[in-house]
């Protein structure tokens, strides 16, 4: 049955391959093939398999979803609740991990806090831990995350679910972080679910995991289908409305041919510790430029190694309640888009690695082009356009008038148009069968909100075919790319002349484009408005998208896909509780000297020690931060203090044992601000050397 099932995908894919094949060979076979048509065929060995496996997979989505009983080989799906072993799972050791750099605090707590809530609801798990892995550098913030960890902790009176761990150095990224949670405690646990900072799950999803899992025990990754949410701005709510229309038929049509080789995206999946532990450590690749070094983007290559393990990775896109967010505008879009392009660049290595299985090899492949196809498509076009114009000048030579017009008109012309043709089939076809496929009324409804997704598509694809084959060009010249922070904030958007010194460049080239296809001729002009109008108009897309239009927010509602709605609005809630932190511009008063928080602070922390006298250097610090104030510190020497228990100690003895005359102005100040309920022992508002000692 498998084979059946990728014998006929196959199938279904080559035919239009082999099709575009042969209208390029009609084209170029009027006049000698020149040098030029090689290489514009070279183009299309890889552009036309895209478009066709795109195709092909919402194709074989579309009719799984005409069939009542869906995929008969899908191995992870919807269990009843009645077939739920609740009490077998009480006994399963699972970590919810969620990696973490540079976060909002109150955000990720917050998104813990609701999915702890949730599965507890459903069914009480003692042995469902959850792990907050910070790579935060800034001292502040990390002081911050601290404080929101402990708040946790204490509202849910619970201090042996929740962890908080701090990496004093970020080694590898994300893939490091997770590396590290797995030495230090993955013999402990079965199972572990990884979430992004921007994740929300249900408990229902998180209980469907497990018991999948349970179900399945060759599976080595089950990967859910998440959608997009808290959507503000245009650009998030038409990638909202794409996710909830066009993905669902994607995942089934992939999740048919690879069946128990699906893809794994890094988060909102549940994976197996111990072979995970044993096959999955990511090497470090050979130092070349911007394709080697530390592997960015770990997700493709963890799933080949657990495949070469001979374990399966499995989609379970019937399941709900799997949820992230999309950055805000098209500039942080793109941003995350150059360090995944790195990431998937970096991959070439494993796509001729030993024993890796063919369909992990295409998954490789697949992610590669995704980003390469940008310059592919750009060279496609171009020569397109040369070609196009040398052969209509010797067919003018070569002929009469009459000849030439008749032979342009009724042979040459409808064989670039047919090619044309099923390019845009296959480009389209996956956005047109996702829509038929709503009920009547639904079609009618959405049918403004589809238009308008599909406009901005078209408007946005040559702007990312730019910039993505700058970010490949930058690689392939051995430019690094650091993953940094992501802005996730809707509000935080960028300034005017930004956006124009950004995208004037793009803009200045699409009338460029306009004018020359136009003194040329008017069917040029038309055929090539699909790609330079885009450039032309990219300054107010970027500006208009990357703001929330209240007035489109009805048309791009996607509440008839039915979103968790409980688990959404309590996220909301929470989040609006806690806007703002008692402890902004207070971190190192907190940490360093305040009597509960800096117990809290130091349990925390390694047990470290220095020599019975400290070095000469660190009482130099402590006088600079005691007279001087934090802000006097270096970063460096700060992170030494912070994250040492013997020095934390030294310093809140230094600190209360001195005289207030000493204290640098941040200390004084944030002494008089605090509220006096926050030191017991001190019951007066104005404080004097008497009460410090």
């Amino acid at each position: 049955m498998i084979q059946i099932q990728r014998s006929l995908f196959f199938l279904s894919f080559i035919i239009p391959v082999i099709w575009g094949f042969s209208l390029f060979i009609e084209i170029i076979s009027f006049r000698g093939i020149e040098i030029t048509e090689y290489y514009q065929f070279i183009t299309l060995i890889f552009l036309l398999p895209m478009l066709s496996y795109g195709a092909s997979t919402s194709l074989f989505g579309f009719l799984l979803s005409l069939r009542k009983k869906g995929d008969p080989l899908l191995k992870a799906k919807q269990i009843p609740k009645e077939n739920l072993d609740f009490p077998a799972y009480e006994a399963i050791h699972v970590a919810v991990v969620m990696p973490v750099y540079e976060e909002n605090e109150i955000s990720i707590f917050s998104r813990i806090k609701v999915i702890f809530e949730s599965v507890e609801k459903i069914y009480k798990l003692p042995k469902l831990d959850f792990f907050i892995l910070s790579d935060t550098r800034t001292p502040e913030k990390w002081i911050k995350e601290e404080a929101a960890y402990i708040e946790l902790c204490e509202s849910k009176n619970n201090f042996h679910n929740f962890h908080y761990r701090r990496r004093k150095s970020n080694l590898n990224g994300k893939s490091g972080n997770l590396a590290d949670f797995c030495r230090r405690w993955g013999k402990k646990y079965k199972y572990m679910i990884v979430l992004d900072a921007d994740s929300l799950v249900s408990g229902e999803l998180i209980i469907q995991l497990i018991a999948n899992m349970e179900k399945n025990p060759n599976a080595g990754i089950i990967q859910s289908s998440t959608k997009i949410f808290r959507s503000t701005t245009l650009f998030q709510k038409l990638t909202e409305f794409s996710s909830y229309l066009f993905s669902p038929f994607f995942l089934k049509g992939a999740s048919f041919w690879q069946i128990n080789a699906s893809g794994y995206w890094g988060h909102n999946a549940i994976l197996r510790v111990k072979p995970f532990m044993e096959h999955c450590a990511l090497p470090h690749l050979p130092e070349y430029g911007g394709l080697g070094g530390k592997i960015l983007s770990h997700d493709t290559v963890e799933a080949a190694l657990m495949r070469k393990a001979g374990f399966e990775v499995l989609c379970a896109y019937e399941l709900e309640g799997s949820y992230e967010e999309n950055p805000p505008n098209i500039i942080d879009a793109l941003k995350r888009d150059q360090r995944w392009c790195q990431g998937n660049l970096q991959h070439f290595w494993f796509l001729f690695g030993k024993k890796i299985p063919f369909i992990n090899r295409i998954h490789i492949l697949n992610g590669i082009l995704s980003y390469l196809n940008s310059p592919i498509w750009m060279c496609y076009i171009i020569l397109s356009l040369w070609n196009y114009l040398e052969d209509n000048k010797y067919l003018n030579y070569s002929m009469l008038p009459e000849e030439y017009e008749f032979f342009k008109s009724q042979i040459y012309d409808p064989l670039y148009i047919k090619l044309l043709y099923l390019s845009l089939l296959l480009l389209f076809l996956p956005r047109v069968l996702s829509f038929i496929s709503l009920p009547g009324l639904q079609i009618l409804k959405k049918l403004p909100a589809f238009l308008l997704e599909t406009t901005f598509s078209i408007l946005i694809a040559p702007i990312y075919m730019i910039y993505h084959s700058i970010f490949v060009f930058s690689i392939l010249l051995n430019k690094r790319i650091t993953w940094g922070p992501q802005n996730r904030d809707a509000d935080s958007g960028y300034n005017i002349p930004y956006i124009l010194s950004s995208f004037f460049g793009v803009t200045i080239l699409g009338f460029a484009c306009a004018y020359i296809s136009y003194t040329h001729s008017i069917m040029l002009f038309v055929l090539t408005m699909p790609i330079w109008i885009g450039w032309i108009l990219s300054i107010p897309l970027v500006i208009l998208t990357g703001k929330e239009q209240k007035s489109l927010n009805k048309i791009l509602d996607p509440s008839f896909w039915k979103p968790n709605t409980n688990l959404i609005g309590r996220l909301e809630e929470e989040l609006t509780s806690h806007k703002n932190s008692y402890l902004e511009g207070r971190e190192f008063f907190f940490a360093l000297v305040h009597p509960i928080f800096h117990n809290r602070h130091k349990q925390l922390q390694g047990n470290k020690l220095y020599q019975s006298k400290l070095p000469k250097s660190i009482e130099e610090d402590f006088e600079i931060l005691l007279k001087h104030g934090p802000e006097s510190l270096e970063k460096k020497s700060l992170l030494k203090i912070l994250s040492n228990r013997e020095l934390l100690d030294s310093f809140y003895w230094k600190f209360w044992t001195s005289r207030k005359t000493d204290w640098a102005k941040y200390w004084l100040t944030i002494w008089e601000e605090i509220n006096p309920s926050f030191f017991p022992s001190i019951s007066n508002n104005k404080k004097t050397d008497s009460n410090l000692q």
